[in-house]
């Protein structure tokens, strides 16, 4: 009965800072882009799009359920589910980084391919993103398993704030669409490094194909 009030009243308090942070995030977005979009011309809105499906489609491939898996599996104990994530890291970490130097290398063909031929730099600076992200990713599947929301919340708005600053200021002196990547890139390694100095679990160099 104990453990039903203890999982209710942590369930309670994860929709709690869960639903102040994404009321904050998306009172913060819709303003960010009114400003930006004084600022900045259509094409720099029109290469996020491009960098966005690039970006999700390789994400798909990286991820690979690991997320779902250690929020939702059954572990022996502590030991095997860090276990598990420091697996789930690298494989994700290092297909992220396969798929990037791959995007890198044929930069232009994707470019070309997504509709933008003469973004090809830009679009492999942005796709950064891939590892970026994927460093965190396990961070925050453990968060969610644990239902911590409240450790997320300092970090995802220290991000959303960071991205709205610095793209405003470099939007201000005339880097257009650079500034938005710049913007995206600086938030993605507030949260790398956030969430790995929150986490109880740090990555180490262990792996087993068992």
């Amino acid at each position: 009965m104990s453990d039903t009030k203890d999982l209710r009243a942590r369930s309670a308090s994860a929709a709690k800072w869960s639903l102040a942070t994404e009321i904050i995030a998306k009172i913060i977005s819709p303003i960010s882009q009114l400003v930006l979009a004084r600022l900045l011309a259509p094409e720099a809105f029109g290469m996020v799009a491009t960098v966005t499906m690039v970006v999700s489609f390789a994400d798909m491939f990286a991820d690979a359920g690991f997320q779902k898996y250690l929020v939702q599996h059954s572990f022996r104990d502590k030991k095997d589910l860090h276990a598990n994530a420091n697996v789930a890291f690298w494989t994700n970490f290092g297909i992220s980084v396969v798929l990037w130097c791959l995007i890198a290398i044929f930069n232009d063909p994707v470019a070309t391919f997504v509709g933008n031929p003469s973004l090809g730099f830009p679009l492999a600076v942005a796709c950064l993103s891939l590892p970026l992200t994927s460093f965190s990713s396990i961070q925050m599947a453990l968060f969610h398993r644990n239902l911590d929301f409240k450790s997320l919340m300092p970090v995802r708005l220290t991000s959303t704030l960071l991205n709205f600053g610095s793209t405003l200021v470099l939007a201000f002196m005339g880097f257009g669409y650079w500034s938005l990547i710049v913007g995206t890139l600086a938030a993605n390694i507030v949260n790398a490094v956030g969430l790995t100095l929150l986490s109880e679990w740090k990555p180490r160099f262990f792996y087993s194909f068992n």
